[in-house]
């Protein structure tokens, strides 16, 4: 079983000593283009306090108002939603940069959000409301339909490419896949854990505790099983049409052959920060330049570019929420400063063109141009 994602205290409140310094960015990892801003709203009270004596206290399974604890674009990298404490979950327009919806879910700590590839609905699970998953339409943030969740809250969800369907993880419980329209299970996984679909949706993989599998989703045939060298290894992107995937252990990233599931050759210069299974983050390939991931892990953004090993990582955002838009061409961070930097800088979510970072750290070269005509 994978392990717990988050840290589950035995007592209410808990004081922690505090002393953490704020780390800035490396010197060739650009600053955001823009920011994104949730609405002005009344926000409750948080969960988590400073005080004296550099404390602070945190009140088990309340959260913090302005915490952004998962990030998903939509196919068309237009939408962008990104799931809160407080079971609040925002939906973005990111060309015009103006929210078009913020819906109060009544999930509590939101842990996934997906929105439908063609834009009409938005999916939404958290820790709250029996941990059920629940189906809005979009724009007007309707609720349309819920689920409820078999074996605790839901860690991730994604859609199927014809927004048929959508597979998720339960926290201690299965991965399924949920026909929408019927809520039949179309697939049901005992001891699966983190599922990852390819960006075009057509191969789903999932992870045991000593394999990793390939399905087909047009018809959730096996295609193949992968042993794995690492127990509790994690895929986090999967890339049918290069035959590889990135996957995490022991809080490393590793390259691999999607088909034979052996190790390829692929440094990190320097070493990317370590992946926490407690905290969570992200891995994507770029479809426009294939040896090139961006991805998050212990508060930092970072792209990688898997040929010449050169690394780049962004200065602590205090988030373990990033997305990747599925054409590789924006990049999205939370930022969270609630706690560390309390009105020094702004909370929101970090938007960066992936073409401009790359050429700034030196990532993928030879990265074509796209065709603007």
């Amino acid at each position: 079983m994978l392990p717990e994602r988050l840290l589950v205290f035995s007592a209410l409140l808990v004081c922690i000593p505090f002393s953490i310094r704020a780390q800035s960015a490396t010197p060739d990892f650009p600053e955001a283009e823009s920011m994104l801003r949730d609405l002005n709203h009344k926000l409750p009270k948080s969960g988590v306090q400073v005080g004296p004596g550099n404390t602070i206290t945190i009140q088990s399974g309340v959260g913090t108002p302005t915490s952004i604890n998962v990030l998903s674009f939509g196919q068309s990298g237009t939408l962008l939603a990104a799931g809160k404490d407080f079971g609040r979950v925002v939906v973005w327009n990111v060309v015009t940069r103006k929210v078009v919806c913020a819906i109060e879910t009544g999930q509590g700590i939101i842990h996934a959000v997906a929105i439908s590839p063609d834009g009409e609905f938005l999916a939404t699970a958290g820790e709250g409301d029996r941990s059920s998953l629940k189906l809005w339409h979009l724009p007007n943030g309707k609720l349309i339909k819920k689920f409820r969740s078999s074996a605790g809250y839901i860690q991730s969800l994604s859609f199927g490419p014809n927004s048929k369907w959508v597979v998720f993880s339960e926290n201690s419980g299965p991965t399924r896949v949920l026909k929408l329209s019927s809520g039949k299970t179309l697939l049901d996984l005992q001891g699966a854990f983190s599922p990852v679909l390819s960006v075009d949706g057509t191969v789903l993989m999932v992870a045991t505790k000593d394999r990793l599998s390939l399905w087909n989703t047009s018809d959730w045939a096996m295609i193949r099983e992968l042993p794995s060298k690492h127990a509790y290894a994690v895929p986090l992107a999967v890339d049918p049409k290069t035959d590889r995937f990135v996957f995490t252990a022991g809080g490393a990233f590793y390259l691999a052959n999607l088909r034979t599931g052996e190790l390829m050759q692929s440094t990190q210069r320097p070493v990317l920060p370590g992946f926490n299974l407690a905290a969570g983050g992200f891995a994507a390939f770029d479809p426009s330049a294939p040896d090139l991931l961006f991805g998050h892990s212990s508060g930092r953004l970072w792209g990688w570019d898997v040929r010449t090993g050169k690394t780049c990582a962004s200065g602590v955002l205090y988030s373990e929420s990033g997305a990747l838009t599925p054409d590789g061409t924006l990049l999205a961070g939370a930022k969270d400063n609630s706690i560390f930097q309390q009105g020094q800088s702004p909370d929101g979510v970090l938007l960066w063109d992936t073409k401009q970072l790359a050429k700034t750290c030196g990532l993928a070269p030879d990265r074509p141009v796209p065709d603007e005509r």
